[in-house]
């Protein structure tokens, strides 16, 4: 049997995807947490010098390892059964609606980049009344069923899920998956299924936040006492 080995620091951030790709396929994996008192040394055992890193533990003893968030989840998704259909182009298709995400995510980190936290509160108010809203809207309409590729999970809606977990964690009540739900009926009700299954499960027993979290009152993420 595979089994998995996932670095990362102790903190969501950009191993909380995997980690939930693992969790709900049931594969059978570690979290290893880096501190950061050891990343100076471990930092260049790396490929790339960053984590998260995959070590995948193949039955026969062979390990192979994996760097780079994107191309982590893009393989678990392929190897752990959470892809659309069987076509190059459908497994692409579920890639762009992942990417799309991505691209959501640095925008608001470049919005918690302002010198002040009254620059980080303009550019998170945008972020709340329209680039959020546009970019779920796109979403909406990319859905074809009761999941985004019919009536399977894949990765693109286990991504949709991710997303919300992280709206909330920044902005509460105020995240537009609540506030507008009205106008993204199929997103929310992917996000509400998913949260009563096993992905629910994984953020209630298994999730790691860890030392990382968003200081409402500054606008921006850092490090808890």
């Amino acid at each position: 049997m595979t089994t998995y080995e996932l670095h990362y620091f102790n903190a969501a951030g950009r191993g909380d995807m995997s980690r939930l790709l693992l969790d709900f396929a049931g594969a059978s994996y570690k979290n290893v947490l880096v501190q950061n008192a050891d990343w100076g040394t471990k930092k260049d055992t790396t490929p790339f010098g960053k984590v998260p890193v995959l070590v995948i533990k193949e039955a026969d003893g062979s390990t192979k390892e994996l760097a780079e968030s994107a191309a982590i989840e893009a393989y678990l998704a392929e190897v752990l059964g959470l892809v659309p259909g069987s076509s190059p182009f459908e497994r692409a298709e579920a890639l762009s609606v992942v990417s799309a995400f991505l691209d959501l995510e640095d925008k608001l980190r470049t919005a918690s980049t302002g010198t002040t936290s009254e620059e980080r509160k303009t550019a998170h108010e945008k972020a709340l009344a329209e680039t959020i809203p546009m970019y779920l809207k796109y979403q909406e309409r990319f859905v074809r069923g009761s999941y985004y590729f019919g009536d399977k999970v894949t990765y693109a809606d286990l991504k949709l899920y991710q997303i919300a977990l992280k709206l909330e964690e920044m902005y509460g009540d105020s995240s537009p998956l609540k506030t507008k739900a009205a106008d993204f009926p199929k997103l929310t009700k992917i996000v509400e299924t998913l949260a009563a299954g096993k992905a629910g499960d994984y953020t209630k027993n298994h999730r790691i936040i860890g030392v990382l979290k968003w200081f409402k009152d500054e606008w921006k993420w850092g490090f808890a006492a």
